[in-house]
């Protein structure tokens, strides 16, 4: 499906080249239409540099031509729209109520009224399961009743998924970073309905405890963990922080904005058992000095439980068990951001971070973004998209309480969705 807007970077590119090859095959002087070149006086005259109509184009205003010529079409948008907030064709009754409607401004009425029953049908809960499956990159295979349950004591792999697919529909986004009840719910697939849960965690920190997500990214040293909450929540790869004033190492620059003597190393420990500073080949302090949150979550089991002793293993002959002295030396303080107000200890405060950086909420709108789209993942496929082309959203998202359903709505409803 092609959809005429500025994250499409080929349509854009193959418009420009169609509208050279028109201007060119118009310019033919046996065109009888053409302008006449001749006269100096003709205000049309395509030769005269006092011509306004003939001052190159900036990118943007090119760009801005493209978009104005784009056309409504409610029918196509319909389509879409159920597809993506319903997963299933519209009926032969919307059909007709978009094409039944006299002019635009009443097809615009038809399509929102239809847009805004989708999203209150029951329906939109299990596309909303779906969607945060696909995010998390997490869930259990399903049959005809739901989720199959792994054997005990293997977590459920599709709670964090449901738990963020309710928050969606009636919540704040906010909560699957700092909620401390109800976050392992179930989702009936026949009503279509969400059964509450508590996880067998203490504590319950959102979805950054739940058993199933932190089993499926059990590692060494926790670093899948801390990697997962990166890339889900902020939609970048690291290294998540550049310095300002990056410093020649080795064979290489650190960037990093942690010091670089707080990470463990043969430089300041000489009995590390890993050696985070080494810069005989590329600098690995680049990416672990963002690493900050892997030393929190090293006690949590294959299973995803939290135990009393670490359970990750350091990847060395023997792989004996990690622990916090092998990442950062002692007193390290810990931001998720250098412009963090505040630094966090624990994976409450770490919830709470995340929680308080703009750029997560950003995130949260720009995958809604891609998804109405039908563009691909943020990190994985690289399909990013410009802050400035949701930025209305974010600014609503943000003032309206974090709720992502309104996202949703507003993201089906515009300009940008309806418009080919």
């Amino acid at each position: 499906m092609r959809r005429g807007t500025l994250r499409n970077s080929a349509w854009t590119v193959a418009a420009f080249g169609i509208a050279v090859v028109l201007m060119a095959c118009g310019s033919s002087s046996d065109d009888p239409n053409a302008p006449d070149t001749n006269n100096p006086n003709n205000p049309n005259n395509p030769n005269d540099p006092n011509n306004p109509n003939n001052q190159p184009k900036t990118p943007e205003e090119q760009v801005k031509q493209i978009l104005d010529a784009r056309q409504y079409d409610y029918g196509e948008a319909l389509r879409t729209a159920s597809l993506k907030l319903r997963d299933e064709l519209p009926t032969l009754d919307e059909i007709k109520q978009i094409e039944g409607a006299p002019d635009n401004a009443a097809k615009k009425v038809a399509y929102e009224k239809i847009v805004d029953a989708m999203i209150a049908d029951v329906k939109f809960n299990a596309v909303m399961v779906k969607f945060w499956k696909d995010t998390f990159r997490s869930g259990n295979a399903q049959n005809a009743q739901g989720d199959i349950m792994p054997q005990a004591p293997k977590p459920s792999l599709s709670t964090a998924a449901v738990f963020a697919a309710r928050t969606t529909i009636n919540g704040s986004y906010l909560d699957l970073l700092t909620a401390t009840t109800n976050t392992c719910p179930t989702f009936d697939y026949t009503a279509k309905t969400f059964v509450d849960g508590n996880c067998a965690q203490n504590p319950t920190v959102g979805v950054l405890t739940d058993p199933g997500i932190l089993a499926q990214q059990f590692a060494n040293m926790a670093f899948r963990r801390s990697r997962w909450i990166q890339e889900t929540f902020a939609c970048s790869k690291f290294p998540a922080q550049f310095s300002k004033t990056p410093t020649p190492m080795g064979n290489g620059t650190y960037t990093g904005v942690m010091p670089f003597d707080n990470l463990v190393g043969k430089k300041n420990t000489p009995a590390a058992r890993i050696d985070f500073q080494d810069t005989q080949a590329v600098i690995c302090a680049n990416c672990h000095s963002d690493h900050g949150a892997a030393p929190l979550f090293i006690n949590y089991d294959a299973n995803g439980l939290l135990q009393a002793t670490p359970q990750v293993e350091v990847p060395i002959p023997g792989n004996p068990k990690a622990k916090k002295e092998d990442f950062y030396v002692a007193g390290t303080v810990f931001k998720w951001r250098e412009s963090s107000p505040q630094p966090y200890t624990d994976i409450p405060t770490l919830g709470a971070s995340l929680a308080a950086d703009p750029e997560i909420a950003r995130c949260a709108v720009n995958r809604v973004w891609n998804y109405a789209m039908s563009r691909g993942d943020i990190v994985n496929d690289l399909a990013t998209v410009p802050n400035a082309v949701t930025e209305t959203y974010f600014k609503d998202f943000t003032a309206g309480g974090y709720k992502l359903k309104e996202t949703i709505r507003a993201v089906f409803k515009s300009e940008d969705f309806t418009k080919f």
